[in-house]
């Protein structure tokens, strides 16, 4: 099976595909990767620790560009790969500085794992959006990470990156976080719960997943996924994206308020489910 990411932002498209090749192998093509985020690196860990549990060989290709290869090896994300992965492509030498600041590699995230990794994104966003802001988006950010590790867990984890921007060059302060998991998905978790049997589609789930107190179980809950849109405060100009099976979502809100999210199939399912959530603040 072959993965192809090329171009920018491969893994926000609806026409990602996993072509076949070798069924008991599956190649990450990434020589044409051309910029590299947070979600890339954390679907793509989560992807091939899917794959490489039903018993595939994992490759991975690294991208010809050496900027983007230095920025998957600062990101560890060549760590994040299962033991036994091959990876063909040279890496570059690199000084390794602290940016626990404005970075956080990709790591392996756990239900025993989640407040201290959901404390380390919330010193970032606090370090770089400002006391208030920062609040804001670290409240935000734990129902990515209680998703994850309670509707989406799995013996395999769920795996996390995130990288933050004081606005000094850009003229925002902005944060930009991805929880990818490799559980059941959404459409099978909303399924569990009666009220919601009769969704057929993932991309029909995810619309309602975005829905005030919407679950996969009978528990009275909060807002849940509305939450990453409303709690940065109208000040912020956010946008989420969510992939889960065969379905993916669009969803933003601008400083003039909220715009209608978008849903839609996509050509090939993945497993678990993936999520991006981007906030940006006028410097």
């Amino acid at each position: 099976m072959l993965l192809e990411l090329a171009g920018r932002h491969p893994l926000l498209r609806r026409d990602l595909v996993i072509r076949g090749t070798e069924p008991g192998r599956l190649v990450v093509d990434a020589r044409r990767l051309t910029f590299a985020s947070p979600l890339d690196l954390t679907a793509a860990a989560a992807a091939v620790h899917a794959h490489a549990a039903q018993g595939r060989n994992i490759s991975l290709l690294l991208p010809a560009s050496a900027d983007v290869t230095s920025y998957m090896q600062r990101m560890d994300m060549l760590k994040a790969l299962p033991a036994d992965a091959h990876v063909e492509g040279a890496t570059p030498d690199q000084t390794r500085y602290d940016r626990s600041t404005t970075l956080l590699e990709v790591a392996r995230l756990y239900a025993d794992t989640a407040e201290a990794i959901g404390a380390r994104v919330g010193q970032m966003a606090i370090r770089q959006l400002g006391s208030r802001d920062g609040r804001k988006v670290f409240e935000a950010v734990g129902e990515l990470i209680d998703n994850a590790t309670v509707h989406g867990a799995s013996t395999r984890g769920a795996f996390i990156a995130a990288q933050a921007y004081s606005g000094k060059t850009t003229g925002y302060r902005r944060i930009e976080i991805a929880v990818c998991d490799t559980g059941i998905g959404v459409l099978a978790h909303l399924r569990s719960n009666p009220a919601h049997a009769r969704i057929v589609t993932s991309a029909e789930a995810l619309e309602h997943a975005l829905r005030p107190g919407v679950s996969g179980t009978q528990d009275e809950r909060g807002n849940g996924l509305p939450d990453l849109l409303t709690k940065p405060g109208r000040a912020a100009a956010t946008r989420l994206v969510l992939r889960s099976g065969d379905g993916l979502l669009r969803a933003s809100r601008t400083r003039s308020g909220p715009v209608p999210p978008r849903s839609a199939g996509t050509f090939t399912p993945v497993p678990g489910t993936w999520s991006w959530l981007r906030v940006s603040y006028r410097s």
